[in-house]
């Protein structure tokens, strides 16, 4: 988990003030942001929607990545369906539901799945090494990350290239079922099977210069990163409407390789990259499954709850080669 705790990870009973309120979204990262929540679910979890609210710049003070909406909430024990466009997002269903929850569905494809053909991923060679145990990046942005401080995923490889499979690629469906993964279709019906409750935070996030000037700058995003959490996910794009891109999504799911019996002791990790098409479709990952959405263009909501994370950042482990000794000479 992240050794930083977010003041809204505290639970309190203090109702907020209107004016407390009002100077909260009068901050220029609410600017953008279009409210589809209730007044009460606001107001109830201010804290945590404005820890999740972020407006991620250059260096130059460019908006990089701005948060454009808030939807929701699923709430424990419904049953729901994602409507983007309508209403505040999400259509209930079901108050009680007794269904089979979506996660239980996601557990189940995950350890019935074979490993992806090859090609459909890429094998890193890399040590995980949380924040807590040392891994801290110093000096980052601090919206860089929602969930707290960042770690490092030490690689020991020359380059990663992340194979990217669209949703008309024969081997889709069951690549990201081995992640834990299961493509919602639009407005599909789903228990979600969590016990806390969730808001979609839309974020727009401009390509390459977010890659370029933000989430690889030392004083940005550190670098690329990945992280797992205790919720399950669901990454939902923008959808098109009448010829109008507003999203072109790429997730990227991780998961660390068993070691073989006789092998090495470096740790490796199996990653690939999903398109979402933009037709009201969405991702939905199981708790705990890697996970990044860097590489996405455009108005992505993510679902999320107000949990701690673990979360790292791409780095090299090559030795550094430019050092030396030299005499400090002492004259009497």
């Amino acid at each position: 988990m992240s050794s930083v705790i977010r003041q809204s990870y505290e639970e309190t009973s203090e109702s907020i003030s209107p004016e407390k309120l009002k100077e909260i979204l009068a901050q220029r990262k609410w600017q953008t942001v279009e409210i589809k929540i209730s007044q009460e679910d606001l107001e109830k979890n201010i804290k945590f929607l404005d820890d999740a609210v972020v407006l991620r710049a250059s260096a130059e003070g460019v908006p990089l990545m701005t948060t454009t909406a808030i939807y929701g909430p699923i709430r424990p024990g419904t049953k729901v369906a994602l409507t983007p466009g309508e209403g505040t997002g999400v259509r209930l269903i079901a108050e009680n539901c007794q269904e089979e929850s979506l996660i239980k569905i996601l557990e189940e494809l995950e350890s019935n799945a074979s490993r992806p053909k090859e090609g459909n991923a890429v094998t890193v060679h890399a040590n995980w090494v949380s924040s807590k145990d040392g891994g801290a990046l110093p000096n980052l942005d601090a919206s860089a990350n929602v969930f707290g401080s960042t770690g490092s995923l030490y690689v020991n490889d020359k380059a990663v290239v992340l194979p990217v499979l669209d949703v008309n690629h024969p081997d889709y469906h069951e690549t990201l079922a081995f992640y834990g993964g299961k493509l919602l279709k639009p407005q599909e019906a789903f228990c979600l099977g969590f016990n806390q409750i969730l808001f979609g935070m839309e974020y727009d996030t401009s390509l390459p210069d977010y890659i370029r000037n933000y989430a690889m700058s030392p004083s940005g995003g550190g670098g690329m990163f990945v992280e797992h959490h205790p919720f399950p996910h669901i990454f939902l794009p923008k959808p098109t409407v009448k010829g109008e891109v507003f999203c072109e999504a790429k997730v990227t799911l991780g998961r660390k390789a068993k070691k073989l019996l006789g092998g090495n002791d470096v740790p490796k990790f199996i990653f690939t990259t999903f398109r979402i098409p933009s037709d009201g479709s969405a991702i939905a990952i199981k708790p705990s499954a890697i996970h990044n959405d860097s590489f996405t263009n455009g108005r992505l909501a993510v679902f999320v709850a107000n949990t701690p994370a673990d979360t790292v950042a791409f780095r090299e482990t090559s030795p550094f080669k430019n050092i030396s000794v030299k005499d400090n000479e002492f004259r009497s």
